[in-house]
């Protein structure tokens, strides 16, 4: 049913175990597995290191793993759903001051210990945790013995030390139920019974319910397969479910054929958190591209790397039970956008506390008359709120929220009378003043009427990736400098400070912009000035932002990427003589993804209104956004 990857088992986790290198596979054998597989060219001097755990250090991706078979078989057993002895939680393999963790199983010690997603390990039994340590071996042993972890919560960073006693604990990796109107299914990861369980609901709940209710918060990820083909039954057949491309620039893909069920044409609504990554970000994508659901939660993980897992199944000569996960490819989704580092955005971003009430709120049935229901379009499907329930003291909360979050382009329609045709609409704004639910607007700023783009301004307000000054105004026509346009574009695209910091000796390491600074000039997307200078405090041009946001096109989308290989065309030269040469070839790949750059003078400094504008068109025409606004 799915075109499988080299006959390799493609995997897109986020999680796995700490690398531990103590292995059978020789030094020179791994070389020549990074130089084959590995995504991107790795230097020599990363190569000629002595050891094999010194080259992984030196590589620095916390997905590329040697596993021994104790390792590995635990690996299998929290992917596949089986049973783990020891407390129950899957930790990330990257060391930040500690192993974060990314989920807690049900029914498990730590569960019921309150430990939480986000929390981080930081010792074990009083034994420090470093990078390169092996977390699941210093937590496992024999059930019914004690274990003590340090943590740091995450919710007010305090260090606390939590005692447990180790137990078998189930993995159910799939489990669904009805809920009234809605079937509601909890997917924990994608392996290798995820598709069938997800059918298996699919066929016994979907002519009993009204929509669904996907739940990925915390889903580290899977198969490439399992991923796919999960989100094969919401989208059908004969269409291609993710792509995946490798260091010289060659795509390979997974696409469902024509005998793929396309089991409901009922709106799913698929809850994210800040730890759905890789596969559950792929079927996010999948949902937003092909336009069989919304999303409702935090902004994703960020990781859009797959790997390969080389065992004793594909290379016997080189493996006995062990195995070697290397990044191979980077993916994108259907509709060519990545989500690498800038995460999957919900069509409704909501805080952790209020997703779940939040999205039940959305899941009333069609009422017989409209009074005291909301009716709402999002992506394309109709949804309804009973005021009632809306209105309980324990759902104020989420309804208060859910009605911030909306973009201020979609109208809500309040049932007043027998009709819906006779009802009146409102923006979530005016809907909460005449409801006289408390709201705080997200993109309240009293400067915007009249400015051009407004709407893009209050849309990527609502989103948190645009913010006014201390006065509450946005002040749509100050010029933005050079670091400020960083700023913006790294918040926007979620781009973290690079470790090496920046070149330029105008960027001080300890100003507020460096870590932005950073971020772009290490992706590549922003250069200095040639002379070792960055010149922060200068106003951006608009022909500087556009050069800037075409080498982002190039990196987020497909299409981007192979608009930046290629050079003017004659005939389309003289469209672009506004523009200097280094710019010409910018602003045709941003004009052919769709942007309309709209500069009348390129070389005029950009306003704060035009640069968000900009930003927001990027993000548009590379897919970032889940809906039409």
């Amino acid at each position: 049913m799915k075109k499988l990857l080299s006959g390799f088992l493609a995997l897109l986790l986020t999680f796995s175990l700490a690398a531990a290198p103590a292995s059978a596979l020789t030094v020179e054998e791994a070389r020549q597995l990074l130089e084959r597989f590995y995504v991107d060219h790795i230097p020599e001097e990363t190569l000629e290191k002595d050891t094999l755990e010194e080259i992984l250090a030196a590589l620095g991706d916390p997905y590329t793993v040697y596993m021994t078979e104790e390792e590995y078989q635990a690996f299998l057993n929290f992917v596949n759903g089986d049973v783990v002895v020891g407390i129950g939680v899957s930790v990330e393999t990257a060391f930040n001051d500690g192993y974060q963790i990314l989920s807690v199983l049900p029914d498990s010690p730590a569960l019921a210990a309150g430990l939480e997603p986000g929390d981080r390990l930081v010792a074990v039994d009083g034994v420090t945790l470093t990078a390169g340590m092996d977390v699941q071996a210093a937590i496992a042993g024999e059930e019914g013995t004690s274990v003590t972890v340090t943590l740091i919560r995450k919710a007010d960073g305090s260090r606390q030390d939590i005692t447990m006693v180790r137990a078998t604990v189930p993995i159910p990796i799939v489990t669904y139920d009805q809920l009234g109107n809605v079937g509601y299914i909890d997917c924990t990861s994608f392996g290798d019974t995820t598709v069938q369980t997800i059918e298996t609901a699919l066929r016994e709940l979907d002519d009993k319910v009204d929509l669904w209710v996907l739940d990925l918060r915390s889903n580290p990820g899977g198969t490439v397969a399992a991923a796919t083909g999960s989100s094969g039954l919401f989208a059908g057949g004969n269409l291609t479910m993710i792509y995946l491309r490798d260091a010289n620039g060659e795509y390979q893909y997974h696409y469902t054929t024509a005998v793929c069920p396309d089991l409901t044409d009922k709106p799913v609504i698929v809850l994210t958190s800040e730890y759905s990554a890789s596969g559950a970000e792929m079927f996010a994508g999948d949902a937003r591209d092909y336009g069989f659901g919304i999303g409702i939660g935090q902004r994703t993980f960020g990781k859009g790397t797959a790997q390969t897992v080389l065992e004793e199944g594909n290379l016997p000569s080189l493996f006995h039970g062990d195995a070697f996960k290397i990044t191979m490819d980077r993916f994108f989704s259907a509709n060519g956008t990545t989500n690498h580092v800038v995460g999957v955005l919900p069509t409704l971003l909501i805080s952790v506390e209020n997703t779940p009430a939040a999205a039940m709120l959305l899941t009333a049935p069609a009422p017989a008359t409209p009074k005291d229901h909301i009716r709402l379009e999002l992506g394309g499907f109709t949804f309804y709120i009973d005021l009632a329930e809306a209105q309980k003291e324990e759902n104020q909360a989420a309804f208060t929220e859910l009605l911030e979050s909306i973009p201020p382009t979609v109208r809500l329609t309040l049932g007043t009378g027998s009709t819906w045709d006779s009802s009146p609409s409102y923006t979530a704004e005016e809907l909460a003043a005449q409801l006289k639910v408390p709201f705080t607007s997200r993109y309240g700023f009293p400067d915007l009427d009249g400015v051009a783009q407004a709407d893009k301004i209050r849309t990527l307000a609502v989103y948190g990736l645009v913010q006014g000054g201390d006065d509450g105004t946005f002040q749509p026509n100050a010029n933005v400098t050079r670091a400020q346009f960083c700023q913006m574009l790294a918040n926007a695209l979620d781009m973290p400070a690079a470790e090496s910091g920046t070149p330029f000796s105008d960027v001080p390491a300890d100003a507020w912009y460096a870590g932005a600074v950073s971020a772009m000039y290490s992706r590549g997307f922003v250069n200095g000035c040639g002379d070792g200078t960055f010149r922060p405090d200068d106003p951006v041009t608009g022909q500087e932002a556009v050069k800037a946001l075409a080498s982002a096109a190039a990196w987020l989308s497909m299409d981007g990427f192979e608009l930046a290989s290629e050079e003017m065309p004659a005939d389309e030269a003289a469209s672009y003589s506004a523009w200097p040469a280094w710019a010409q070839t910018s602003a045709r790949l941003l004009t052919e993804l769709g942007m309309e750059l709209n500069l009348d003078d390129p070389s005029a400094n950009a306003s704060r209104a035009v640069s968000a504008g900009l930003i927001y068109d990027l993000m548009d025409v590379t897919g970032l956004f889940w809906g039409e606004f």
